[in-house]
């Protein structure tokens, strides 16, 4: 008999447990965005709500991060990005955008390596894809909408070698 209440106390934790687990993944009931609550809360139910949400976008300080490859620096990667966000939201994702900008770099530092091992060019999609998950996971979800690279340039390194003779002032 107490093996029987035991399995059925495990049955239950572990029931309550994936039910909480797939309303947290789903965003239903306790765990919904806040915006998802508000527009079902204030929309009647015979009218078709808006999708109309005012975007603002926000222009990022252009990022360098130096790529190193057999203890050198192979190359330099300039990005300008543009976070896509609400208006609502803006203020907010200003106020953070020194945290975010050390998040970016410290993950393309390591991003940008492996992905140039495996094929010689950058996917840029790739990396927009890469930049809006790390800024989801610095800030929170649903701050950003879309990240925009402005721009990108990739500046190869000089020759280290050359580099040491002409700057090197005790050589004669």
């Amino acid at each position: 008999m107490p093996k029987i209440v035991i399995f059925v106390f495990v049955g239950i934790i572990l029931l309550s447990g994936g039910s909480v687990a797939l309303m947290m993944q789903m965003e239903i009931g306790p765990f919904a965005n806040e915006e998802k609550k508000a527009t079902v809360d204030s929309t009647p139910k015979d009218e078709k709500p808006e999708k109309k949400i005012a975007i603002e976008t926000v222009t990022m300080a252009p990022l360098s991060i130096p790529i190193i490859q057999n203890g050198k620096i192979a190359l330099n990667l300039q990005l300008e990005v543009q976070i896509d966000t609400t208006k609502k939201k803006a203020p907010k994702l200003r106020e953070k955008l020194p945290i975010l900008k050390d998040a970016y770099v410290r993950d393309l530092f390591s991003f940008i390596p492996r992905q140039l091992r495996k094929s010689k060019k950058l996917d840029q999609e790739t990396l927009r894809r890469r930049l809006r998950v790390v800024g989801q996971r610095t800030i929170g979800k649903g701050i950003i909408h879309a990240v925009n690279i402005k721009s990108y340039s990739e500046v190869k390194s000089v020759n280290d070698a050359e580099k040491e003779e002409t700057t090197d002032p005790t050589t004669n």
